[in-house]
């Protein structure tokens, strides 16, 4: 007749104990390093939030399709040879231009 021992099931039992926590142990060791990698970009982004307060802001110059239509506008004013008869003229056809575009 065969008789277990207590200390061969006690073995068994933290055998099966340790595997399960060598099984979680990649996931721990992987949300560890998610953590880590959060809280630096947290403080990361909060360093540079910081630092760009302390300057000014400085804009460059606008880009774009307004922007250009805009100076060609503003060109329309200062130039003193066209004018005043044409320059309604080409703002009434800017006017329509743009109302187009916002009927689109």
């Amino acid at each position: 007749m065969a008789s277990h021992h207590t200390g061969f099931t006690d073995l068994l039992q933290f055998k099966k104990k340790i595997r399960i926590n060598m099984e979680n142990l990649d996931l721990i060791i992987l949300t560890t390093i998610v953590v880590i990698l959060f809280m630096v970009f947290i403080l990361a982004t909060f360093k540079e939030l910081m630092e760009d307060a302390k300057k000014p802001f400085q804009g460059g110059k606008e880009r774009g399709p307004r922007a250009d239509m805009m100076e060609f506008v503003g060109r329309i004013f200062s130039d003193e040879q066209i004018e005043p008869g044409e320059k309604k003229e080409l703002l009434n056809i800017i006017k329509k231009k743009i109302e187009d575009i916002e009927a689109d």
